[in-house]
């Protein structure tokens, strides 16, 4: 945390911390980057290889920064977080190969979005 603190200083510039996730105690280190961070990334350890972690255990944090939620998060996973204060990255799941985003599958997503809020 102290050298994120020196870069945020030196660049002035918003910091998101990526907090790795792969069980409920490693929920607690954001803790460490609460007075930091602008933004707390909650993340699978497979990052991009798609794996994910029970976001169940995200209940229990209490921020006032913006939680940004990723780990294999899917179409049909948005209704879990409804009721939710996260912004979702679901944007690897949108994709039909690495890196090439899938029509098909966005179509999906809004559709899914709309329904939810309807």
């Amino acid at each position: 945390p102290e050298e994120i603190k020196k870069i945020k200083q030196k660049y002035n510039k918003k910091i998101i911390s990526a907090i790795t996730v792969s069980n409920k105690d490693d929920i607690n280190k954001y803790k460490a980057f609460e007075d930091i961070a602008d933004m707390l990334l909650f993340d699978s350890k497979g990052y991009e290889k798609t794996q994910s972690f029970n976001h169940s255990f995200l209940d229990n944090v209490n921020s006032s920064k913006p939680i940004m939620v990723a780990g294999d998060i899917k179409t049909n996973d948005l209704t879990k977080f409804k009721n939710k204060p996260y912004i979702i990255d679901i944007s690897g799941h949108l994709e039909s190969e690495k890196g090439v985003k899938d029509i098909k599958k966005i179509d999906k997503f809004l559709n899914t979005v709309h329904n939810i809020n309807s």
